[in-house]
């Protein structure tokens, strides 16, 4: 008799074995596969590890100023003053509709430019967790609308005070929610920082393809790219399954 742990193993095998027949496929369709090779990027190595780290720094800095502006967006939107919730929706409307190169180009030509500000990287940087923060407003505002004015009501009637209130009752519930979404943009923001490339920030997308242009190592420019990309995202995604399990278990 199989066990369910051995059930999930044998099928993760099989998994794997035809996700390999499926890409040995498409390697042995694809016309240029004699030639096909990676050591042609070898003599760029340096650069292309350090647009890797770029990226990976880009993605974390992104992340935590888009959490803090996407609070304060959250905040906007629901303020009382009417001029300030309709900054907040107006704002929204923008980024939602906006693709996020186009948004990238307009904040380095239109801001970025006209207040001298000479380092691509804080432009790029910018442009991205303030493209971010709609996304992570609407996470905080779902978060928030979990919690019902019942549990509010029953926090004063045994009298918790604010920090019992935020340590036992509230954030236990908003981490519950936010940690997955958070680590959905934040992979989302790994991907989107290729687009910095457009405005001439060095990362990982940008030296794959500087490297393409002496090489002629086309393909194998963007198989790299793909497999550096899946380095951080796959770890992502996991770390992302382990924290959920983990949240799930607090009281």
């Amino acid at each position: 008799m199989i066990s369910d742990r051995q059930n999930r193993i044998l099928s993760f095998i099989a998994a794997l074995f035809i996700f390999g027949l499926l890409v040995s496929f498409i390697i042995y369709m694809y016309p240029g596969r004699a030639d096909f090779d990676l050591t042609k990027l070898y003599p760029w190595k340096n650069i292309i590890f350090k647009g890797w780290l770029l990226t990976i720094f880009v993605s974390i800095i992104v992340l935590i100023l888009s959490v803090i502006l996407g609070f304060l967006l959250y905040l906007l939107t629901n303020s009382k003053i009417l001029v300030l919730k309709y900054l907040g929706a107006i704002f929204n409307e923008i980024v939602f509709g906006s693709p996020l190169v186009v948004f990238l180009i307009i904040i380095y030509y239109f801001i970025g430019i006209p207040l001298h500000i000479n380092n691509r990287l804080i432009v790029g940087i910018i442009a991205l967790s303030l493209y971010m923060a709609p996304y992570m407003k609407n996470v905080f505002e779902g978060a928030m609308e979990s919690i019902d004015e019942m549990q509010y009501q029953a926090m004063t009637v045994f009298g918790f005070t604010t920090y019992q209130k935020y340590r036992y009752i509230i954030i236990p519930q908003l981490l519950k929610i936010i940690i997955p979404p958070l680590a959905g943009n934040l992979t989302f923001i790994v991907k989107g920082s290729s687009l910095l490339n457009f405005i001439g920030v060095p990362e990982l997308y940008n030296q794959i393809v500087t490297a393409q242009s002496s090489t002629y190592a086309v393909v194998e420019g963007y198989t790299l790219m793909l497999i550096m990309y899946l380095i951080i995202t796959i770890p992502l995604i996991r770390l992302t399954r382990s924290l959920e399990k983990k949240v799930a278990l607090w009281n």
